[in-house]
């Protein structure tokens, strides 16, 4: 993915796994990328200097303690965002001078636009899971980073990244009018199990297969 720091794959992949899991041992990540722990603590170090990752201790009993590494707060610019702080105080502002319901109706009026817009980008397709994999490529375009798969019978939409993550965790309704927008060019059935503006590693959308 061309918008993390260097070119390094095996370093692309240590980034987006502590992403992905919000912190993964050396032994973990060397199981998942198959290379030695040895390797993989040498990426990792090359990561700190650059002020990308970070570690604390866990202990595993008796013995030497173990790390976990996760990325730190200054890593966010390793992924695109839409907006910026600019952004929100504009929309403090807005909100000051004309009221909450002003806001809510600029989140809604950007649903709207985004409805019109994906819907041309998903026409055509023929059954849910094209249909999925299609607003997948759609969500991934504008800076997302998505993960779809199947569970017990449904499909699971994971985003691990929200270019919009910092207005969405100072206005609430911008989450509730990204749901809305879901239900109305996927499923009215799909529900929301977590959000990342609420702390959570990963924004969770269920969506039923029938």
């Amino acid at each position: 993915m061309d918008f993390l720091i260097d070119e390094n794959s095996t370093r692309k992949n240590i980034i987006l796994l502590l992403k992905k899991n919000g912190g993964m041992s050396i032994e973990d990540l060397s199981k998942v990328i198959d290379i030695t722990p040895m390797g993989i603590r040498q990426h990792l170090l090359a990561l700190e200097k650059k002020g990308v990752v970070t570690y604390v201790p866990r202990r595993r009993g008796i013995g030497r303690p173990g790390f976990i590494y996760m990325l730190t707060d200054s890593a966010n610019y390793l992924f695109p965002d839409s907006y910026d702080s600019f952004a929100v105080g504009l929309l403090k502002d807005i909100e000051k001078h004309e009221g909450s319901e002003k806001i809510d109706k600029i989140f809604n009026w950007r649903r709207e636009r985004l409805l019109k817009t994906n819907k041309e980008a998903l026409s055509g397709k023929d059954n849910l899971e094209d249909t999925l994999h299609a607003f997948k490529n759609v969500l991934e375009s504008n800076g997302h980073l998505v993960e779809l798969s199947r569970n017990n019978g449904h499909y699971h939409l994971r985003q691990y990244h929200c270019p919009i993550h910092k207005i969405s965790s100072e206005y609430k309704e911008a989450c509730k009018y990204e749901l809305l927008l879901y239900r109305d060019l996927i499923s009215k059935n799909i529900t929301r199990e977590q959000t990342l503006s609420e702390g959570a590693p990963y924004c969770l959308y269920v969506i039923p297969r029938a």
